[in-house]
């Protein structure tokens, strides 16, 4: 009972964290989790709570989203998640976050590689990857959201935008995942826990978020972004 508790209060930082950058509260929860949960369960309650806390977040910011990124984006991830379905007890992609913090790194601080024209696909493409990959090391979302502060976007549009297509990874894990057979109703108690606590941080940290200067939003975001690579790279190989 007071491992639940904690776990509901710890989801409840993290969601009201990445409701004010947008990331970083999906990757600190799961690192947390494990020790909460059997091993099985950690990747499918994760993406039922996170499915809760990214829509909240969408929902709280609906007016900032960028439609035309999210739908090619849903494509991708339709694709992908059944790929990642198809392998997942196949193979070893131990490495995998290795090269998720590379592109993320390149992304963030590379040279800025310029096309006269915006690459076509590209969202369609990083559906795949994030969602694919998300059915096995659960938290991918830096992956678009580092494409997304590339594109330029403002503040609310990058955090909420990134919501929603998260919330499309979550949803497309979750189908799959019972598809698999996985039965979420024997954590239906911890989900709903902390499925309610990720959408009041979601609350708060919306308001936090609109209180922020632009400039220190992006700044700030940008090593986030940085550190969460470098915790990949650490954990891959430590």
């Amino acid at each position: 009972m007071v491992n639940d508790i904690l776990l509901i209060l710890i989801a409840a930082c993290t969601s009201t964290l990445t409701a004010i950058t947008g990331i970083g509260g999906g990757m600190v929860l799961i690192a947390i989790m494990p020790g909460f949960l059997p091993a099985a369960a950690i990747v499918p309650v994760h993406a039922a709570v996170q499915l809760f806390s990214n829509s909240s977040r969408a929902f709280f910011g609906w007016r900032f989203i960028r439609w035309e990124f999210v739908l090619a984006f849903i494509g991708g991830a339709i694709i992908g998640g059944l790929l990642a379905a198809g392998i997942r007890l196949e193979i070893n992609l131990e490495y995998t976050p290795l090269l998720i913090a590379a592109y993320i790194l390149f992304t963030v601080w590379g040279p800025g590689v310029e096309f006269k024209r915006p690459l076509k696909g590209e969202f369609v493409v990083i559906g795949m990857l994030q969602t694919g990959l998300s059915m096995i090391v659960g938290a991918t979302g830096p992956m678009g959201q580092a494409t997304l502060l590339r594109r330029g976007l403002k503040r609310d549009a990058l955090v909420v935008t990134a919501a929603l297509m998260t919330t499309f990874t979550h949803l497309i894990k979750i189908i799959l995942f019972a598809l698999l057979g996985f039965s979420f109703i024997n954590h239906w108690k911890i989900i709903v826990g902390m499925s309610v606590a990720v959408i009041l941080g979601a609350l708060l940290g919306t308001h936090i978020r609109y209180k922020i200067p632009e400039k220190l939003f992006r700044q700030g975001l940008k090593w986030l972004l940085t550190l969460l690579a470098l915790r990949m790279i650490y954990i891959t190989l430590g």
